[in-house]
């Protein structure tokens, strides 16, 4: 029998290593010494020829954020003053996020609590808005605008007394990114520190904010102390942005990823468009040597024009004397090309990706897309917007301002929750619906949705922006009037619209639909989509 080798490992530290240990390989020195660059796994991670150029700084969000946030804000503010696909692209995003407002339906309660608060809502609404220029509805609006061209927004909660307001004694001020120093750091006694303007406890909770008392670059009454700070309480401030990265605490402005390109595209199309103003003032040029042209002046009579003074300007069908011993030609500027429409889509399709809005809606160029291109970049496009309403216009906004208001109205007397304490702040926020692309297959594939129980009438109906128990309750009271009226209508059916005529049931070009049965593409229509 073949005895196995045996290894003998020194003892390290006093301890007594077993003889049938396994030597473990050591690795060469220069393994742990050598760049981690110089021949890595991952070849984005190199520094070869390709990525030479390519280091861009480590900062966390928060600290480029304080080194160039309010450049970034200026240049996006100009550019949406400036610019009209920016422009354009941030009121469009407005309109799809907030519509004519995302509205509360309370879920919590009695039928008559329910209507109660609503009702009291609604005339909360009209005079909630700190300024006094618009309403709840329109608040949105502003912080979807707001949040989108700068990165953020405030609103502060501004406390009323009991006679300074018909409803509920509170109201709403909106506040831009710039009346937070960004740049403003420091230590608080207690452990806490101030950072981006935002004060911190111990345990890196949100404790105050620290905002200008006046707007940074804007006019002051003459008494007014500019360059003073105000501290507000978190509880009396909701701070809303949309955050991309973990621990980020400051919003950035979505126009940012393209802001470059965006101010280029446009420096460049002027550019063209001067090029093409120019190429329009056909002139012809009288060539020569010799003494200076003349020129016939003001009382008639003729002089040589001074070297150091223009010629004549250039205008449509000028002919411009260049002095003696004279030629003629003609100006022929180049013309635009070719390639320019195609650059400037091309172009344009990386800055409507990079703002996430489809090119069609920023531009209003319908002419480059079919309907079934349209259709698909309208889906996607409202899943990127119910995303945004939920997580950021809802959580952020919509929640604690319907908190805030039932326990202000209970507190007032305008409301008696007893008993429902603890549920008042169930409340189902519902955006404005979208419009429909296909209005008839969308509403036939919704029909045979609910014949097939996928879904309720009150999903359908919270999807349109309304609430099934109002519709309900709208629908039975139209048709006891009808009633007492002696009115009839081919609605009064009701259910799967047995009642209704035959020509109504009818699609629009004369095809037969199917009630039951048959293939989902032949009840949907989705194979013309």
């Amino acid at each position: 029998m073949v005895e196995k080798p045996r290894i003998r490992i020194p003892a390290v530290m006093g301890a007594t290593i077993p003889d049938a240990a396994v030597a473990v390989p050591t690795m060469a020195a220069d393994a742990f010494t050598a760049s981690p660059l110089s021949n890595p796994r991952f070849e984005a991670a190199g520094r070869g020829r390709r990525l030479r150029g390519f280091n861009p700084p480590k900062d966390h969000v928060n600290r480029a954020l304080q080194k160039a946030g309010q450049t970034l804000i200026s240049r996006a503010r100009w550019l949406y003053d400036n610019d009209g696909f920016a422009g354009n692209a941030v009121d469009e995003w407005a309109v799809h996020v907030v519509g004519d407002g995302i509205k509360p339906r309370p879920q919590f309660g009695s039928k008559s609590q329910k209507k109660k608060a609503t009702e009291l809502f609604w005339l909360w609404a009209e005079e909630c808005d700190a300024d006094g220029v618009t309403d709840f509805y329109g608040l949105q609006e502003m912080i979807a605008r707001e949040t989108f061209l700068t990165g953020e927004c405030f609103v502060r909660i501004r406390p009323r007394q009991p006679g300074d307001m018909e409803t509920v004694p509170f109201q709403l001020q909106v506040l831009p990114s710039e009346m937070l120093d960004a740049s403003y750091n420091a230590q608080v006694a207690g452990g806490g520190y101030i950072r981006a303007g935002i004060e911190f406890g111990p345990i890196g909770n949100r404790v105050a904010y620290h905002f200008w008392r006046w707007h940074p670059y804007d006019d002051a009454p003459a008494s007014a102390q500019r360059g003073t700070r105000v501290r507000v309480p978190a509880d009396r401030v909701l701070h809303i942005f949309d955050g991309k990265q973990a621990g980020q605490i400051r919003g950035a402005p979505r126009v940012a990823r393209v802001l470059v390109k965006l101010f280029q595209l446009e420096a460049y199309d002027d550019a063209e468009l001067e090029r093409k103003k120019t190429a329009a003032l056909f002139a012809g040029f009288i060539k020569g040597r010799g003494d200076a042209p003349l020129v016939e002046a003001d009382d008639g009579d003729v002089e040589y024009i001074d070297d150091e003074i223009g010629i004549a300007p250039m205008e449509p069908g000028a002919m411009i004397d260049l002095g003696v011993d004279k030629d003629v030609s003609f100006s022929t500027p180049t013309d635009v090309g070719g390639s320019y429409e195609a650059f400037q889509y091309r172009n344009l399709l990386k800055i409507c990706a990079g703002l996430g809005i489809p090119y069609f809606v920023v531009t209003g160029d319908l002419a480059r897309g079919n309907f079934a291109n349209v259709r698909a970049g309208m889906l996607g496009f409202r899943r990127r917007v119910k995303q945004w309403q939920h997580n950021t216009m809802v959580f952020q906004f919509c929640r604690p301002v319907w908190a805030e208001f039932m326990v202000r109205a209970h507190l007032a007397g305008a409301l008696n929750m007893y008993g429902v304490q603890s549920k008042w702040k169930l409340c189902e926020w519902m955006p404005q619906a979208p419009d429909w692309v296909d209005p008839y297959k969308d509403i036939a594939a919704e029909k045979v949705e609910l014949e097939a129980g996928l879904r309720s009438r009150t999903q359908s109906l919270a999807q349109r922006g309304y609430d099934r128990e109002a519709v309900d309750d709208e629908i039975e009271q139209e048709r006891k009037d009808a009633k007492g009226r002696g009115l009839s209508f081919s609605t009064d059916g009701g259910g799967s619209g047995a009642s209704r005529p035959a020509s109504l049931n009818a699609p629009p070009d004369g095809s037969a639909v199917s009630d039951g049965g048959g293939s989902a593409d032949e009840n949907t229509g989705a194979n013309d989509a």
